[in-house]
């Protein structure tokens, strides 16, 4: 018995210095509360192996201790899960270098084509200003070979579907998805028989700031799509997020999804929302110009993916200022007041603009409170016996060009000042109107007339912000 006292002993020394290797790779913990963690677990151990393999610890005693030993080392494995599974799961969030962007082959619903090889030798049009075509083309020339045309812009491409003079499109997959809801013959007579995946290198050209200690931007872009959130896809949630942790202030200016921009890349006029088409970065560099600014990160957040997590913690209460049944699940009644909402309902009511008469901008700040509400429910303590799924939950549904350190920098900061930061909200504001849009085409849609007077005190404010009390 001594020897597998010997042996349970050296189980814990070695679990002992992983643990903290791994505590402090996380680097999360303060470092008082790191000191304080080893000292305990520390106490413990040496307790442990004196009465593992000390000759004056009579039988009886001995096996009592193995058996306790046994409790505490099945202890420090499960908390060597819970690390583990932390540190995957915010590594996992950090900017992935590759995107997959997916590409569909569209063809009129009236046509005998069901399969690629059905076009072999026929025509198939593509948009000039796609740059991965070159890429799709020789993924697309592995199947068939077809014949090629180019179009300047989306209606010449459209019309020559519809007027039969090509026999199918290229095009990217969320590309049509938003094309679908504005042309009727896309989304009543058109049909898609292949898809490519490209994986593609993400375009990262911003600066980072090497620490969080001084005043940065965040841009924070929320889609809803299903699928990963590496997929290229429009932005419907767009929030400049200012922080300053010197003087612990933190300003959020909502952007309206149809505020009328000019594109960073071209100078074409275009709703926000359709930024996100060619990239997080664009829609950043967009939005960089707008208020004459420099975003230092982006966070994208996905609410389709979010609604896993929400089931998992049993619902959580969010507030409604009307009673309403969603347009996308008439079936489900949303009442005014507090609603306890499962995953389903949450993703119906962060999605409903109809409704409401100011109505994106309403949904913004629905989904504004569905974050809260599920940031409230994670801080309850209960959520631990959770913790592991939900982090496998929320895998995918969050993404950064934040490196590690600096997440964690900021979480180590929060937990060992206990911050209470001082919040402030504002919102861009501006006039419905109808104007044709770059990614559309010349036909009009509704849009948002920026008021340039609300982006002149936001940028007052961005700039009182990052200043604090210079």
């Amino acid at each position: 018995m001594r020897f597998i006292g010997k042996i349970f002993s050296l189980v814990l020394t070695v679990l002992f210095f992983i643990t903290m290797y791994l505590i402090y790779r996380l680097n999360i913990v303060p470092t008082k509360y790191l000191l304080v963690i080893g000292v305990i677990l520390l106490v413990f151990v040496l307790i442990f192996d004196l009465k593992l393999i000390s000759r004056r610890t009579r039988l009886g005693k001995r096996i009592f201790y193995i058996f306790l030993s046994s409790i505490f080392i099945g202890l420090i494995i499960y908390l060597l899960t819970y690390i583990n599974a932390t540190y995957d799961f915010m590594n996992n969030m950090v900017f992935n270098k590759l995107e997959i962007i997916t590409y569909d082959i569209v063809v009129d619903k009236s046509s005998s084509y069901k399969k690629i090889k059905d076009l072999s030798g026929l025509n198939m049009g593509y948009l000039d200003s796609d740059k991965n075509y070159s890429k799709l083309k020789l993924l697309i020339r592995k199947d068939i070979r077809y014949e090629e045309y180019y179009y300047k812009n989306i209606n010449s491409m459209i019309n020559s579907l519809e007027e039969e003079k090509n026999n199918s499109i290229i095009i990217e997959d969320n590309y049509y998805e938003a094309l679908k809801e504005e042309y009727d013959y896309l989304n009543d007579n058109t049909k898609v028989i292949k898809k490519y995946k490209l994986i593609v290198k993400k375009e990262n050209k911003k600066e980072v700031k090497a620490s969080t200690d001084k005043p940065f931007i965040v841009y924070i872009s929320g889609i809803d799509t299903y699928g990963k959130i590496s997929s290229v896809s429009r932005s419907d949630v767009n929030i400049v997020t200012v922080v300053n942790p010197v003087e612990e202030k933190i300003l959020l200016v909502s952007i309206p999804r149809d505020y009328y921009v000019l594109l960073h890349k071209n100078n074409e006029k275009d709703k926000l929302t359709h930024a996100g088409l060619y990239g997080i970065e664009e829609s950043m560099n967009t939005i960089d110009d707008l208020l004459d600014i420099k975003i230092d990160y982006y966070l994208r957040l996905n609410f389709s993916t979010m609604t896993k997590s929400i089931d998992l913690l049993d619902g959580v209460d969010v507030y409604s200022d009307m009673t309403f049944n969603p347009t996308a699940k008439p079936s489900i009644t949303i009442k005014e007041g507090v609603n306890h909402m499962d995953g389903e309902m949450a993703l119906a009511f962060a999605r409903e603009r109809y409704q409401y008469r100011t109505g994106d901008r309403h949904r913004g700040q629905n989904q504004q409170a569905i974050i809260t509400a599920v940031i409230k429910k994670m801080s309850n303590p209960s959520v631990i016996v959770k913790y592991k799924d939900l982090l496998d939950s929320l895998d995918g549904t969050f993404e950064t060009n934040m490196d590690y350190k600096n997440i964690t920098n900021l979480v180590k900061r929060q937990l060992d000042k206990n911050i209470d930061w001082d919040v402030e909200s504002i919102s861009l504001d501006g006039k419905g109107s109808m104007m044709p849009t770059y990614s559309m085409g010349s036909r009009n849609l509704y849009v948002m007339i920026p008021d340039e007077k609300t982006i002149e005190v936001a940028k007052e404010k961005i700039d009182e912000t990052l200043k604090g009390d210079e």
